[in-house]
C-alpha cells in the first residue's frame, strides 16, 4: 500500500490505494451474496425410495464429482458420505454387521449415523457430507 503525505503532514493512501478500497467495498455485498447462495441441486436421480427400505444403504458415483458415496435410509429420512477415506485417499466399504464404515489401507472406522465420525484409525477428520434429498419417490442429488 502506497502512502502519501499531504500538505498538512498527515499521510494519506495514494489514488491507486483508494480506489482500489472503494472497489473492494462495492462489490463485497454481491460476493457475500454468492456465497451465501445454496448450491444447485442436480436433480440426478439416484434410487427410487421403493428401493432403499429403512435401515438400507445403496452406493453410487456422484455426478458432480464422481466420486463414489454411499446413501443410508433411516426412518429420519435419508443421508449419504463420500466412501473416499479421510486419512490417504483409501476406498471404504460398509461393514453392516459394526455399521461402520470401514478403510482397509489404514483401519480408519467411521459412524455414519454420527455424522460419519472418526472412531478409531489414523484418520482426523469425518467424512465429506454429500447432498440428497427425496423428491417425487426418488432419492436425487441435492
Amino acid at each position: 500500500m502506497k502512502i502519501e503525505r499531504a500538505d498538512n503532514g498527515h499521510r494519506r493512501p495514494s489514488r491507486r490505494t483508494a480506489l482500489r478500497a472503494l472497489i473492494a467495498v462495492a462489490i463485497a455485498p454481491i460476493a457475500v451474496r454468492l456465497s451465501a447462495a445454496p448450491a444447485e441441486a442436480t436433480g440426478k436421480r439416484i434410487v427410487r425410495l421403493t428401493k432403499l427400505p429403512i435401515g438400507s444403504t445403496f452406493t453410487f458415483t456422484t455426478s458432480t464429482q464422481g466420486m463414489p458415496a454411499i446413501i443410508f435410509r433411516t426412518k429420519n429420512g435419508v443421508f449419504a458420505y463420500s466412501m473416499i477415506c479421510t486419512h490417504q485417499g483409501g476406498s471404504l466399504s460398509y461393514n453392516r454387521r459394526t455399521k461402520q464404515l470401514d478403510c482397509p489401507v489404514h483401519q480408519a472406522k467411521f459412524d455414519p449415523l454420527k455424522g460419519a465420525r472418526v472412531v478409531s484409525g489414523p484418520a482426523e477428520r469425518p467424512l465429506t457430507k454429500v447432498r440428497v434429498a427425496i423428491k417425487a419417490g426418488w432419492v436425487v442429488e441435492a
